[in-house]
């Protein structure tokens, strides 16, 4: 095992967790940072050996000695994590934080984890992993998938169990389904835990989903809008689909009521033919 941080004078209560390795992944996390306001938290890079001496600005780095290969290892992550905290946010390196993230750390403290559901929510038919599920005995019902681009969790031992589970099964059903997220829910359905459901404002994907306020997690490696907040009490609602901002136009209540009414009447019209 790589070195693990087990002491820990935090100049905050919270953390800011990135895992990434290679050049191109690095930078995405130096972006990231360059993006986003977290200077209010500890912030730690977990990455491979060959990449230690990496210089962040404020970035304490972790080396790591993983033991899979590929995007499963962010299943690993739990076996660096930076003790003394109370409560953590991991973070993909193709976000972008945006305003106020507090309500994350504050549900990770209540609920332990805290996260947002994946566009593609439906578990067994994301890309038909129920075929993963059946095999250890777990129903293929519907259940909500979540995006494990941006995972807010405290350090207890359920939580743990849920991480060790994570691992477990991303790496041994790693042939027949190389992708980390599904796991991870799995690993939910397997421990009986049930996180704090974020909305989607706290990992935006930008894949058409609709937006209600403020996106305070952009999550995507498509650009994102710069004008991605205004309009936020609009409706009908924007949207972000590979980063072209779609704000549709206001309605016409006059219109529409007029419509209503012909309809209604012709409806009434045809009751008497």
């Amino acid at each position: 095992m790589g070195e693990r941080i087990t002491e820990k004078h935090a100049m905050s209560r919270n953390a800011v967790i990135f895992l990434a390795w290679g050049d191109h992944y690095i930078q995405e996390v130096a972006q990231c940072l360059a993006r986003s306001d977290l200077s209010s938290y500890d912030k730690f890079l977990i990455t491979e050996e060959e990449f230690k001496e990496t210089q962040l600005e404020e970035v304490s780095v972790i080396s790591a000695k993983f033991k899979t290969e590929g995007f499963i290892r962010k299943s690993e992550m739990i076996n660096y994590i930076p003790e003394g905290y109370d409560s953590y946010l991991f973070l993909d390196s193709d976000t972008v934080v945006l305003g106020d993230i507090s309500l994350g750390f504050e549900k990770a403290k209540q609920y332990g984890i805290a996260l947002s559901p994946e566009p593609h929510y439906c578990l067994d038919r994301y890309f038909n992993f129920g075929k993963i599920l059946k095999k250890e005995s777990i129903k293929c019902a519907g259940q909500l998938q979540y995006n494990t681009g941006v995972i807010f969790f405290r350090l207890d031992q359920k939580v743990k169990e849920v991480f060790q589970k994570w691992h477990l099964f991303a790496g041994k059903y790693f042939p027949e389904f190389n992708n980390d997220q599904p796991y991870f829910t799995m690993a939910l359905e397997y421990c009986f835990f049930n996180p704090y459901t974020l909305s989607i404002n706290y990992n935006y994907r930008g894949t058409g989903e609709h937006i209600s306020g403020d996106v305070r997690i952009w999550h995507s490696h498509y650009p994102m809008p710069k004008q991605i907040n205004d309009a936020k009490d609009l409706w009908p609602m924007r949207s972000v689909y590979h980063g072209c901002l779609k704000i549709p136009s206001k309605r016409n209540y006059w219109v529409e009521w007029n419509h209503d009414v012909r309809n209604w009447v012709k409806c009434l019209l045809a009751k008497f033919r």
